[in-house]
């Protein structure tokens, strides 16, 4: 079994917000290294995450210009990702009903409790 997930925050512009450890997200994974300098080096990796809903709506956005490969090469992952099968969108649609739930049907309190009036000390002894 593996470590427990720690909370991420979704690295989508639009969105930010933080992605809880029992909740579903893709993670990417980056890193450099370099090429023709001798001995290579190798830099430590970044994961970034996004939420489904971020997900899919990069994969469904226009395609990144090829001036801009870093945002192309993170399209393209994204794409591949929320493309292959319908578990991204699965999710997606799960975290939309929990949001509209929240939003729209905020949980209603139970009857609540009575209390007494406050009591005086003198009215109290």
């Amino acid at each position: 079994m593996g470590r427990p997930r720690q909370s991420q925050v979704c690295c989508s512009w639009k969105c930010r917000r933080e992605i809880q450890p029992h909740e579903k997200g893709i993670a990417i994974t980056m890193f450099g290294q370099t090429l023709g300098m001798g001995k290579m080096r190798t830099s430590k990796s970044e994961r970034l995450y996004l939420c489904p809903q971020c997900a899919a709506h990069l994969a469904t956005d226009t395609v990144p210009a090829k001036s801009a490969p870093v945002d192309l090469a993170f399209f393209k992952v994204a794409l591949d990702l929320a493309g292959k099968d319908s578990c991204v969108s699965e999710a997606m649609f799960e975290q939309l009903q929990q949001r509209r739930q929240d939003i729209l049907y905020p949980l209603a309190l139970e009857e609540g409790e009575i209390l007494s009036p406050v009591k005086r000390l003198q009215a109290a002894s």
